[in-house]
């Protein structure tokens, strides 16, 4: 997917048995299954870990948390670059996040040469049906709205009719998620997260299919 001067490729990373199809549903050409469970695929996945540390720091998501809670039972969608594409401000901090959770493999990093995620989101399934638990939406480029484009191809591939999640109470990130719509508070300052003081839980109801993708493909719905 082209934006801009990047030629951005959408990926999902789980398990072929309950999202390996789920590529079939994109609208987005190019969409790449990723096998969490493939050996090959290991550095991928620890440069996503190493993605999404970088964007969230001290909250960052343990690589256990993503393997076992997000890649198995679900999927991470998102997109990648080319790793001659990456912006140069952004490979050392991938490199960093990398080198802080495996120092003895840091020769993996400087030596990988395939797709680097640089924007992911993710969500669980519920005894609702069409119910998702949405979490750690990120992007490592700023004003691109990549990150929100990831959450809406990510809404579209579950088949998503009402979404719960976390947020900040306020700013940008707040913002990025009303892309959706209307967010109905159901929580402020859960006192369990560990940003509770600045973050609430709210719901949404996810909006059409057609309205996702416009959202991939352009960061803000159709005017009304």
């Amino acid at each position: 997917m082209r934006l801009g001067d990047l030629e951005l490729t959408p990926f999902v990373l789980g398990m072929p048995r309950f999202t390996g199809a789920w590529v079939e549903r994109s609208p987005i050409e190019g969409t790449v299954f990723i096998d969490v469970l493939a050996e090959e695929n290991l550095t991928f996945f620890r440069m996503l870990n190493a993605a999404n540390n970088a964007a969230y720091g001290e909250t960052g998501m343990p690589d256990w948390v993503q393997f076992d809670l997000a890649n198995l039972p679900t999927a991470m969608v998102g997109f990648a670059l080319a790793r001659a594409a990456v912006p140069k401000d952004v490979w050392p901090r991938l490199c960093e996040a990398w080198t802080s959770r495996w120092p003895a493999d840091a020769a993996r990093a400087d030596s990988y040469e395939g797709l680097v995620p640089i924007a992911a989101w993710c969500a669980s399934f519920t005894p609702e049906p069409q119910t998702v638990v949405g979490f750690s939406m990120f992007s490592l480029l700023r004003g691109r709205r990549i990150a929100v484009r990831a959450k809406a191809l990510g809404l579209l591939l579950m088949g998503a009719r009402l979404q719960v999640g976390i947020g900040r109470r306020s700013g940008h990130v707040r913002w990025a998620h009303e892309t959706f719509g209307e967010l109905r508070v159901l929580c402020d300052k859960p006192a369990p997260h560990p940003l509770a003081q600045e973050s609430i839980v709210y719901e949404l109801d996810v909006p059409p299919a057609g309205v996702l993708e416009q959202i991939v493909r352009t960061g803000q719905p159709p005017r009304s």
